[in-house]
């Protein structure tokens, strides 16, 4: 592929995220009380594509030599970041769902969840075609409009597949070098006490300078929607759980596994509620934050 074309893709898909952050700050500001997690999301959006733009222009002009390979390595981060916002979008799906009235409103948000979902499969594939290196896209499956929906939140710790349902989940955190050193996150001036797997159980951790941090309200009580996005309300049963950084992206229905024993040689046998045999006959466990807490 020319680096011409690599360009006016990046800011066609540029575009796509400005459009899209648009029309979906309208649809929040019709949903009211109820759209406000959107509201924030259409900010990152907007502030994503921005950044595409940004993106492209500096390797535009400020490349003394015709671009190469090397200068649209940075497309990667901007894949992972617009999965986060899809992954986003479908639990403030999720949660709009269970508390709107007006079922129109659900409907259209699907929409907008599905394109950011399409937007960061779009990017990824780019990516793939400059780096000659396959990068793969766990499914985004678009909750469905279902008052109790039963979808479940794919991630990974150290390597180990784990599942959370997403009425548990508040929202995902893909941040630069988040500070990690301490027993607390500081998250809109409030601090979340950090669950650390990896210094729990001597896991690998990442070494990238991007980090994930899931918000997790393990105890499943409802929660509000504030002006700032999801209101973190009482602490005492909020926590932040850093993940790994690019198996996370998937939201999945429960027909996706079925039941099986917990293998012991399982680095979280000791903290699973249950067990599914999911993915080529990997066990994916639910974790039991009860026992670590």
């Amino acid at each position: 592929m020319k680096n011409e074309k690599k360009l006016w893709l990046i800011e066609q898909y540029a575009q796509q995220a400005w459009t899209v952050s648009l029309t979906l700050a309208q649809e929040a500001a019709r949903a009211g009380e109820f759209g406000k997690g959107y509201a924030m999301l259409a900010h990152e959006a907007r502030t994503l594509a921005n950044r595409l733009y940004d993106y492209t222009a500096k390797i535009k002009f400020e490349t003394s030599e015709l671009a190469n390979n090397s200068d649209f390595k940075g497309i990667i981060d901007f894949a992972r970041m617009t999965k986060f916002l899809s992954v986003n979008a479908s639990l403030e799906l999720i949660r709009m769902s269970m508390v709107s009235m007006d079922f129109n409103i659900p409907k259209s948000m699907a929409v907008f969840a599905n394109e950011l979902r399409q937007l960061a499969i779009n990017l990824e594939q780019l990516n793939e075609k400059i780096s000659q290196k396959p990068f793969i896209i766990p499914e985004v499956a678009t909750p469905s409009s279902t008052r109790e929906p039963n979808e479940f939140f794919l991630y990974t710790i150290g390597g180990q597949p784990l599942l959370e349902n997403v009425g548990n989940i508040l929202e995902i955190h893909y941040c630069k070098k988040a500070d990690l050193t301490g027993e607390t996150l500081s998250l809109r001036g409030k601090n979340l006490p950090i669950i650390d797997f990896y210094k729990q159980l001597n896991l690998a951790a990442d070494e990238s300078e991007m980090q994930t941090i899931m918000i997790i309200k393990p105890t499943g009580i409802k929660f509000e929607i504030g002006s700032q996005g999801v209101n973190l309300g009482d602490l005492s049963d909020i926590c932040a759980v850093p993940i790994d950084e690019l198996d996370v992206n998937a939201i999945v229905y429960s027909v996706a596994g079925r039941d099986v024993p917990v293998g012991e040689n399982h680095a979280f046998h000791g903290f699973s509620r249950e067990c599914w045999d999911f993915i080529g006959g990997e066990q994916v466990v639910f974790v039991d934050w009860a026992k670590i807490r």
